[in-house]
């Protein structure tokens, strides 16, 4: 059952049953109140009748010999005085003999132990009529008597009867006019939960972009609310997964395409050594072949175990001294950019920065390659590095051949590469820039890469200021 209908059900049911409390608690009120009036008005009247009789019953000769007769005609003529003949009057003598009766109707009330009260009175019902009766005893020196009224009260029966019909009908309407609106309201308030019902099904097909309106500040709203933050984050969560896909998929692609070229050449080159009979130096020229092929891919092999390793392992940021981090890159990279006699020069100021030094190493190197691989002959890779505001940062430029702008954003991504051709024939696999970016991102750093075609390339590096050590020996 749908919340609306649990909700318009359940305030009906709650509205008829009040109502019919009410009502009759009202109506039954009404009676009582009715009936109390027409019982306290019957004991004045028989108050009144007592006293009239016996007023006369005291006015009789001592000696009057008829004293029943006479008491019948007193109540005769007290009940056509009194009453004008509607009520119902019955006289009993002491043996509780009906001495006078103005009509058939009998009364069990005489029989009624009245336990020293000088009346009593109770309500029957008789061929279907409702009566109204009270008996009271009349003591005198002529005689002791008893005298019963009863009166028709089948009105104050029809009155209550007309409140409940009238009621009834009251009720119906409220109830017709109230269903109306009840149905309107919670339909309207469903709306909102609907909506919402709705949205989660087209996100749940694929349709990532739905959104709830929100209006209000009850708790539907707050639902409301919190799904479209979810659907936000779900959103970004998935966009980024899918992201993720994607870059796994052009991976996974062209590593198997970086594997494929060394691979087909190394099988390719073998094969030859084992099928025909070459010279010495056509021997050797594979041999060659097959040894630079293999050192490609053991190239490839590093560099995805270090990759690998940054992603798995947990680093430890330690205080590092820059002139002392500038001379071991220079001692490590000097051998490979001799061989293309390219000239680097540095100018750093005294300073530190918190890092992993293998990490920074590694940092260094690939970007210093990269700038190796974009110089020709005779080439100039300039390292500069200044105390800023922010932190320490490095530039590193060179004159090399550069990139169009378009490409800068590009090449972190692994396997990337903007020449091909030469990349292969310096012994590049494409994920070094993607190595570099993860090692940014480890030591909290930013950087910037500004190229122009033919005009060279520069890397700004901005490190965050280094606290002060905690312990002297932090500082290598």
């Amino acid at each position: 059952m749908r919340i609306f209908a649990k909700q318009f059900i359940t305030a009906m049911c709650v509205l008829i049953v009040s109502f019919m409390v009410l009502g009759n608690v009202l109506v039954h009120a009404a009676f009582e109140t009715t009936m109390n009036r027409e019982t306290g008005q019957n004991i004045e009247e028989m108050k009144i009748f007592q006293y009239a009789m016996l007023a006369s019953l005291q006015g009789l000769p001592k000696d009057y010999q008829a004293v029943d007769q006479a008491a019948a005609g007193i109540v005769r003529s007290i009940q056509q005085n009194l009453y004008g003949g509607q009520e119902g009057i019955v006289l009993y003598d002491e043996d509780h003999k009906a001495i006078y009766r103005d009509d058939e109707y009998e009364s069990a009330l005489i029989d009624k132990d009245r336990q020293g009260h000088g009346g009593i009175w109770q309500i029957t019902v008789w061929n279907g009529h409702h009566y109204l009766e009270s008996l009271c005893e009349v003591n005198s020196s002529a005689g002791n008597y008893i005298l019963e009224i009863h009166r028709n009260i089948d009105y104050v029966y029809g009155d209550r009867d007309r409140l409940y019909e009238r009621y009834r009908v009251l009720l119906g309407v409220i109830s017709a006019v109230f269903a109306v609106v009840l149905l309107l309201f919670s339909l309207h308030f469903a709306r909102p939960i609907r909506k919402l019902s709705q949205a989660t099904r087209l996100f749940a097909d694929g349709d990532y972009k739905k959104r709830v309106r929100v209006r209000g500040n009850d708790e539907v709203t707050m639902l409301s609310r919190d799904f479209n933050r979810m659907a936000d984050q779900l959103e970004q969560s998935i966009g980024r997964l899918e992201e993720e896909a994607r870059r796994q998929e052009e991976f996974t692609s062209a590593f198997s395409h970086e594997l494929k070229t060394p691979l087909t050449s190394i099988i390719g080159y073998a094969d030859i050594l084992r099928a025909r009979t070459l010279t010495e130096e056509e021997r050797s020229r594979c041999a060659n072949y097959i040894v630079h092929q293999g050192r490609r891919l053991e190239r490839l092999s590093l560099k995805m175990l270090e990759m690998s390793y940054i992603d798995k392992q947990e680093t430890e940021l330690l205080r590092i001294d820059v002139p002392h981090l500038v001379r071991q890159i220079r001692t490590m990279t000097g051998a490979v950019l001799e061989q293309k006699s390219i000239t680097m020069t540095d100018h750093v100021e005294p300073g530190v920065v918190r890092g992993d030094l293998d990490l920074l190493l590694s940092l260094f190197a690939n970007l210093i390659d990269n700038a190796r691989k974009a110089c020709g002959e005779g080439g100039e890779i300039c390292l500069s590095g200044e105390n800023a505001e922010e932190g320490y940062r490095f530039v590193l430029m060179d004159n090399g051949c550069g990139m169009p702008a378009e490409e800068i954003q590009k090449i972190t991504e692994p396997f990337y590469m903007i020449d091909k051709s030469r990349a292969r024939k310096e012994g590049g696999a494409g994920i070094g820039m993607a190595l570099c970016q993860k090692i940014i991102f480890i030591h909290r750093a930013e950087w910037k890469i500004e190229s122009v075609e033919g005009g060279g390339t520069s890397i700004i590096i901005l490190f965050p200021r280094c606290q002060e050590a905690k312990k002297e020996g932090d500082e290598r």
